[in-house]
């Protein structure tokens, strides 16, 4: 009898000290994902349909993404968003002429916001990106050679900001490689484009040959990079 309360009593003393160690040890959490896609990104591949096409933006200017805590996005990523509002095909029709829109050297870069459930691990975000057009003779040039008509209205739209704002875009980070990002638009994504009118009210932004459905399908992959977006851009010059 004696024996078996020593063996109760060693057991209870044994099951207290660990009960109090593991409390004393701090439970590791999982970095929420708005922390981890704090940063500078550069793009280092688009795949549409598992196949690689990232030799379509070659000679376009490098793709930084620079995403802020005040859900601010600076960029060089004008060209990746006219591939992605646009599509493929009609992207390779006016990438030749990419650099003359989409002038970074001078830093003005595109700029937009993204959205994400906060504090949380979460896998999917919103992201909208303002796209400028370029003057009258440019903007005929690039919509003719994508196929895209907007009508009598090009004349208003000249000095327009468009809106591209996508939903439900699928990302993967996590802390075992913080320092990759993978950023996928698929058939759950949903996009909406408009201006603004003088009041900052959105007016629907829409034109004959593209849509708002013809979204490109693509993967992306970002690498986190150390220096700042204006150092990157002006090592580009």
């Amino acid at each position: 009898m004696k024996f078996s309360v020593k063996i109760i009593l060693a057991s209870i003393i044994l099951t207290s000290i660990v009960f109090i160690f593991t409390s004393c040890v701090k439970e590791e959490t999982e970095t929420p994902t708005n922390e981890l896609m704090q940063g500078v990104w550069e793009l280092e591949q688009v795949t549409e349909n598992g196949l690689d096409i990232s030799d379509q933006f070659v000679g376009v200017f490098p793709t930084y993404i620079h995403m802020d805590d005040m859900n601010s996005v600076n960029s060089t990523a004008g060209p990746l968003f006219m591939y992605i509002v646009y599509g493929k095909s009609k992207f390779v029709n006016i990438s030749s002429q990419i650099d003359n829109v989409f002038n970074y050297t001078n830093l003005t870069f595109t700029e937009g916001e993204w959205f994400i459930d906060k504090n949380e691990v979460v896998d999917n975000f919103t992201i909208e990106m303002k796209l400028k057009f370029p003057g009258a003779g440019t903007i005929t040039t690039l919509l003719d050679a994508m196929g895209i008509t907007l009508g009598g209205v090009v004349d208003d739209i000249l000095d327009a900001i468009i809106y591209h704002k996508f939903r439900n875009v699928r990302v993967d980070i996590s802390d075992p490689d913080p320092n990759t990002m993978i950023w996928e638009f698929d058939d759950f994504v949903t996009a909406q484009y408009n201006s603004k009118d003088s009041q900052g009210d959105y007016i629907l932004y829409q034109g004959s040959g593209f849509s708002t459905d013809s979204y490109s399908r693509c993967k992306l992959v970002f690498t986190k990079k150390v220096k700042t977006l204006t150092q990157l851009v002006q090592e580009q010059k």
